[in-house]
């Protein structure tokens, strides 16, 4: 589900519903710097920041996928959206699109055959 609601602001961009989780995702898009050195910090605003915080702290799954054109980085945790990489580490742990989507299809469902094993 899109969210987009102009009376309730730092609601995550996306809610992602499945058979064994659900996911709320925010995501986020830079240009590259060239500097292997320079720190890519994900850029939440105050209240973003302080929404999906206070959700991850209930136990909410809450993430940040900071894209480019190339790919993009998964964010876990609130420290990790504070702080953020150098764009050498970002490099490292970029996913493809389709890796991106892959990642986010495990996060929220169990696969078919788990399934039927379970009920068996």
């Amino acid at each position: 589900m899109k969210n987009n609601n102009g009376f309730v602001g730092g609601v995550a961009d996306d809610w992602y519903s499945g058979n064994a989780d659900d996911l709320w995702v925010e995501y986020k898009f830079i240009v590259l710097p060239k500097r292997g050195t320079t720190m890519i910090i994900p850029g939440l605003s105050k209240l973003q920041l302080e929404w999906c915080t206070n959700r991850y702290t209930e136990g909410r799954n809450i993430i940040i996928i900071t894209g480019c054109k190339e790919g993009g980085v998964v964010f876990e945790r609130p420290h990790e959206w504070i702080q953020g990489v150098t764009r050498k580490t970002f490099a490292e742990q970029m996913l493809t699109r389709k890796e991106l989507a892959t990642y986010i299809k495990r996060r929220v469902t169990v696969h078919d055959t788990l399934l039927d094993k379970s009920t068996s």
